[in-house]
């Protein structure tokens, strides 16, 4: 008979008598949202599975809304912890995967809050640069470097841009989230959302534009 509480010092959830067993080829091939259900449950692999399904997504997302690495790592491991501990809660009327974005969305909202008399880091691009190609052409090397620039000035737009319009063209632009998915992690309407994205759009177009006028002058 399994014990009555988790390893984490949470009691198990009887909501739901999801177990390993269950699940054609253990948690692996479970669904996500037999995995959460395991968690309500004090089952260990299921969160560890859920992390190997996710940390790198939502490691990224963090990495480009707060600018920091480290912050973006301590955020992540925060962001698990919140799903275990909340897992007996989980309605299921949206996606895990929703669920999960928008408790990392809440976990940067408040660091920002936390940061915000501090001045923003360099955000850096190496998981990034980690996937470019490693050649020994100048051509190759010259893509890169534009590449690297060009990444560099969005990171420098973003960061002057308020949380709000830096989140939802992260999730739209770099996250490549649908309509239906932003709304769901912001829980803003559509006709909201559609409004906020062209006006984000706009700020951005125009940082950016700045940045390279300020750049061709500079090289004068």
């Amino acid at each position: 008979m399994p014990d009555s509480r988790n390893s984490w010092g949470g009691p198990l959830s009887e909501a739901d008598p999801v177990t390993i067993d269950r699940t054609r080829g253990g948690v692996q091939t479970a669904s996500d949202e037999d995995l959460l259900r395991l968690c309500a449950a004090g089952e260990n692999r299921a969160l560890e599975e859920l992390v190997r399904r996710y940390r790198t997504p939502i490691y990224r997302f963090l990495a480009r809304m707060l600018g920091s690495t480290e912050d973006a790592e301590e955020a992540t491991l925060d962001v698990f912890v919140r799903a275990w501990r909340n897992a007996p809660r989980f309605q299921y009327r949206a996606k895990v995967a929703t669920w999960l974005y928008r408790i990392a969305v809440n976990i940067a909202r408040d660091m920002h809050s936390r940061k915000k008399a501090r001045p923003q880091e360099t955000r850096p691009d190496s998981y990034e640069l980690s996937q470019a190609a490693i050649g020994s052409a100048e051509e190759d090397a010259l893509l890169r470097l534009q590449r690297e620039e060009k990444s560099k000035a969005l990171e420098r737009a973003l960061s002057k841009l308020g949380d709000s319009d830096r989140l939802i063209l992260v999730l739209y632009y770099l996250e490549e989230r649908d309509y239906d998915e932003i709304q769901a992690i912001t829980e803003l309407s559509y006709t909201v959302l559609k409004t906020r994205l062209a006006r984000a759009r706009r700020r951005l177009k125009t940082l950016l534009e700045t940045q390279d006028r300020d750049s061709a002058g500079s090289n004068w």
